[in-house]
């Protein structure tokens, strides 16, 4: 038995590390072959190891690309690296451009996962955003201090400027409060239900619609 099908057999035994190695072996024999840089990328993505994914990722698709050939599974491996490495922005690439290469039916196994990574990228990009204004929230409320504690130092009118130091700090607080009410972004909410969608769908248009929802939408006005 070749390296190539003792890393099948392994993977689907769920000896994920074997089934790498096993790759490994066959991509010194076959530098060049692209799917056994994917296949590995498949164990290492069972193992959690990402920065391994995103290198066999790459690595399988610069050389279909370099045939003027490409890969959805790739792109796909390549966005779930990108994503648990917190590269938002290069993951939501991937995971467009693996979108619009899945239209046919071959590839209907992976358009759910792809949809539901660009969901992932864009709810831990409205969580990194709602963090960044917290931290900005916070930062302005101690230097507006600073500067009140300065003032006083300077001027000697204490109470008025402690009721100005209360009044602001009352502004401060509803401002957080407000950021911190619950959100729901508009990418993260279906188009036809407006609620949040459990089980995306997105169109080539880059609508996001809950599945049932626009299947039944779409039952009872075919499109033209």
């Amino acid at each position: 038995m070749n390296p190539r099908e003792q890393g099948k057999l392994y993977f689907q035994k769920g000896k994920f590390t074997a089934a790498a190695e096993s790759y490994t072996e066959a991509i010194t024999l076959e530098p060049t072959v692209a799917a056994l840089y994917q296949n590995r990328a498949l164990c290492f993505q069972k193992l959690s190891r990402w920065a391994d994914v995103l290198a066999d990722s790459e690595q399988a698709l610069k050389l279909l690309e370099s045939s003027g050939s490409s890969s959805v599974k790739a792109l796909y491996l390549q966005g779930t690296a990108n994503l648990n490495l917190r590269r938002l922005d290069s993951a939501q690439e991937s995971f467009e451009r693996a979108l619009s290469q899945s239209s046919s039916p071959e590839f209907a196994s992976y358009r759910p996962s792809i949809e539901k990574g660009l969901c992932s990228v864009h709810a831990q990009k409205w969580e990194e955003e709602q963090a960044r204004l917290e931290s900005e929230d916070h930062a302005n409320y101690s230097l507006v201090q600073d500067l009140i504690t300065e003032a006083a130092q300077l001027d000697g009118h204490t109470q008025a400027l402690h009721d100005l130091e209360t009044q602001v700090a009352d502004l401060c607080r509803r401002a957080v409060a407000q950021r911190e009410r619950p959100q729901v972004p508009e990418c993260l909410c279906c188009q036809i239900t407006f609620e949040v969608i459990k089980d995306p769908v997105l169109t080539p248009s880059g609508q996001t619609f809950e599945r049932d929802a626009i299947e039944c939408h779409l039952a009872q006005v075919p499109p033209a």
